[in-house]
């Protein structure tokens, strides 16, 4: 079995801009500055799907996929706001084997201060041999 790789991805306003014309997803927290710098968060933070992408780059690298196949599931909590400028990088945290033979792994995605912003739990198919 091949080590689940480390993949790392940087946050900026333009990233988030892009998600939200892909999503159709325009709330003023993600992308209006004087709209988030009044909220709670103090500026803008990207959705929260954005987190997820360095664990999803990971996992489809590892499994030699494109997207995660069929059989696979995918538990997301998040712990803390994405902001423009954080350099997110995947943690593994434990890897083992369910009774069904898929794979169990839990990760999280952390910022540059080691703060986890998304905390992942998964079952996936085994990868292939590499």
């Amino acid at each position: 079995m091949t080590d689940f790789p480390t993949v790392s991805e940087r946050v900026t306003q333009e990233s988030i801009d892009a998600y939200a014309k892909i999503s159709g997803d325009f709330n003023p927290l993600h992308v209006d500055p004087v709209a988030a710098a009044a909220s709670e968060f103090g500026g803008t933070i990207a959705h929260g799907p954005i987190a997820l992408h360095p664990f999803f780059r990971a996992a489809t690298e590892w499994l030699g996929t494109d997207a995660l196949p069929a059989g696979s599931e995918v538990k997301v909590t998040y712990r803390a706001p994405t902001r423009p400028g954080d350099e997110l990088t995947v943690r593994l945290g434990e890897l083992g084997t369910a009774e069904d033979g898929r794979t169990e792994l839990a990760a999280e995605c952390v910022t540059q201060a080691g703060t986890a912003v998304v905390s992942i739990t998964a079952l996936l198919p085994a990868p292939a041999a590499g």
